[in-house]
């Protein structure tokens, strides 16, 4: 049985779909057998699996409705940016909490937030959707912290904090700069070829700027949550040198956009760190180089590359939230 196969058995006898929203009065009741279901295809998707600390896969193909014209933010309107478990804002519904966690759909919760993880305009509305929110609670939550809400088929589904780059987007808003950490984090796992690429995370911010993994790989910045998308990254010191074709970042990032309309959002800024120390040539070096500053070799701050076409002489905005990845080889 494939992973996130639509199961006949979650069509209701009077002919909707729980994932219309078949609600009785106090919300869906518990569906222990459908819940565990659900959470075995949840749980099966593969990527950002934690191998050593902040040393993950990633693997995430694309993140679900981004586009180079609209931002997540324009999935639910403004309630996007909202608490993760929240309706209206509000941790509670007509005395029910929303978050399912240690409770009892139906009884003491509704498991049915809206905005960005609503099960029928969200993230929660389709197996590409499901996995995009896997990976954004686990950049946004620590690893004691979880969420329990329901998917597209109505069973309730538990996704687990791993990073824990913005705990208070939970119940509250999601800022700017929440915005652009949790861009970062979820542009740092996509791997357009959906194969497993072993990195280690790097900021200055929560993860810190130490790392174990030798090379640097890229850097990653914007904001994907805004109308029009502001997703960049510039290349790593060591995946611009000696031969190493810089295609693989390309692929790694917009494979799996260009297989489906060869619109991808995300846009190579140029090299992170001074190309003409490491001998480039060709019209990436037009691009522009030393794009971020640095404590060690972690990024502190980056610079897209808008205002100036060659950006030969430092222009653009300037990110202060940006993710550096590392890799254990370098391939």
């Amino acid at each position: 049985m494939s992973s996130f196969d639509r199961l006949t058995i979650l069509t209701l006898a009077a002919g909707c779909l729980l994932a219309t929203g078949c609600v009785a009065e106090g919300g869906l009741e518990d569906d222990p057998e459908l819940n565990a279901i659900r959470q075995e295809a949840v749980s099966s998707i593969n990527g950002l699996k934690t191998i050593n600390g902040l040393r993950t896969l990633n693997g995430l193909m694309s993140v679900n409705g981004l586009t180079t014209s609209n931002g997540l933010r324009t999935m639910n309107g403004l309630r996007t940016m909202n608490g993760l478990r929240t309706m209206n804002g509000l941790r509670t519904m007509n005395g029910l909490d929303v978050d399912c966690t240690g409770k009892t759909a139906g009884v003491s919760c509704t498991g049915e937030p809206d905005g960005l993880m609503d099960a029928s305009t969200g993230l929660m509305s389709t197996d590409d959707g499901i996995a995009t929110a896997k990976y954004l609670i686990r950049c946004a939550l620590p690893k004691t912290d979880s969420v329990r809400i329901r998917d597209y088929t109505g069973g309730l589904v538990t996704l687990t904090g791993e990073l824990g780059l913005t705990p208070a987007w939970k119940d509250g808003q999601c800022d700017a700069a929440c915005q652009e950490k949790i861009s970062a984090c979820l542009m740092a796992f996509t791997n357009g070829d959906g194969q497993h690429v072993d990195i280690e995370l790097a900021a200055p911010f929560t993860l810190g700027t130490s790392h174990t993994y030798k090379y640097q790989e890229a850097t990653f910045y914007g904001n994907v949550f805004q109308e029009k998308p502001a997703a960049f990254y510039c290349i790593g010191k060591d995946f611009a040198k000696n031969g190493i074709s810089i295609q693989v970042l390309e692929t790694r990032s917009c494979k799996g956009y260009n297989a489906k309309d060869g619109k991808c959002p995300y846009v190579k800024a140029g090299y992170c760190g001074n190309a003409i120390s490491l001998n480039i040539l060709g019209d990436d070096t037009l691009r522009g180089d030393n794009k971020c500053s640095f404590t060690g070799d972690t990024a502190k701050s980056c610079k897209d590359n808008t205002g100036n076409t060659l950006q030969l002489f430092g222009g653009g905005k300037t990110w202060a939230n940006p993710i550096t990845t590392f890799r254990k080889v370098q391939q």
